[in-house]
């Protein structure tokens, strides 16, 4: 049933004009396709702003992982200066402890012990990046803390380095060790005797140096002996080279550590050339391995 004409009139009268009927059939397929239409423009422009929404988020998460990244390079560089740090404390630790000759110092309560590891991070990185650089922070305090103690301690040995030269801590020749201090069997009675010094086999004319300051107060031949150099370090503190086969220094003579003062040989009571060498305590033999400093088993430092 008819509900309506339209009419469309051209404004050329060489057109025809037309009519359209309007039927409740036709006016219910218009309203459908208008509300597809109108349907496909909606989900189109949400489908725009599902995408944008989208963009945005990942562009927000590659924001995020940047930001991360630079975090965790920052973090690295500092992790690396800290170490370096930590091994410029291990430095001067050694340089301290040969300084010291013979002090026993113990730094081991001051190096940090290694922390457990913590829990990999969760979805809250920001916070695992904060609990992490607290950390750090804790530890450029604590290593800035020990270079100071260190520095402090190092000058107040550089005060006591006259008394420091003057202790007998490095070998005095390079040698074999044959010959510990102490109860030993003598090699021509076969009895047991105390060896008051240690022996270092070596060839004859081998350089003895001295292993501190000090002035040579004996230069000459004494019965077992044979030719034998005693230099004074300090009132209470005296080295003995004994069987020597020349004497490179004369009574009186101030040296230095490392200059030469003899050379080995096997005078005296002596079956092979080696060095007989006696740490004196005012007077008193007592063993030399305690005040020499030593890189490994029995290397010297000098």
């Amino acid at each position: 049933m008819p509900i309506g004409t339209i009419q469309w009139l051209p404004r050329r009268a060489s057109k025809i004009s037309r009519k359209f009927t309007l039927t409740a059939g036709r006016l219910r397929l218009i309203i459908l396709i208008s509300a597809m239409f109108l349907t496909g423009i909606a989900a189109l422009f949400f489908h725009i702003g599902r995408i944008n929404e989208r963009t945005q988020f990942n562009g927000g998460r590659h924001s995020e992982l940047f930001l991360f990244r630079g975090e965790l390079f920052q973090l690295s560089e500092r992790v690396n200066s800290l170490r370096a740090q930590l091994e410029e404390i291990s430095t001067r630790e050694k340089q301290v402890l040969v300084a010291g000759a013979g002090l026993n110092l113990d730094f081991s309560e001051l190096i940090p012990q290694s922390a457990p590891m913590s829990e990999p991070p969760g979805d809250n990185m920001f916070r695992y990046i904060d609990d992490l650089e607290m950390q750090i922070i804790l530890m450029e305090k604590l290593a800035y803390a020990e270079l100071i103690a260190y520095d402090s301690l190092a000058s107040y040995l550089m005060e006591k380095d006259t008394e420091l030269a003057r202790i007998p801590s490095i070998w005095p020749v390079d040698g074999i060790f044959v010959s510990d201090f102490g109860p030993r069997i003598d090699p021509f009675t076969g009895a047991v005797r105390i060896h008051k010094g240690i022996d270092l086999a070596c060839l004859s004319g081998t350089p003895i140096y001295a292993p501190a300051d000090g002035v040579i107060v004996f230069a000459g031949w004494t019965g077992g002996w044979g030719l034998n150099i005693v230099l004074r370090h300090s009132d209470i503190i005296s080295t003995r080279y004994a069987h020597c086969s020349a004497a490179c220094t004369v009574v009186g003579q101030e040296v230095n550590r490392g200059d030469l003062i003899a050379r080995v040989g096997s005078t005296g009571r002596s079956i092979a050339p080696h060095l007989h060498y006696e740490v004196l305590i005012n007077g008193v033999q007592v063993d030399p391995e305690d005040y020499i400093l030593r890189e490994g088993s029995d290397s010297a430092i000098f």
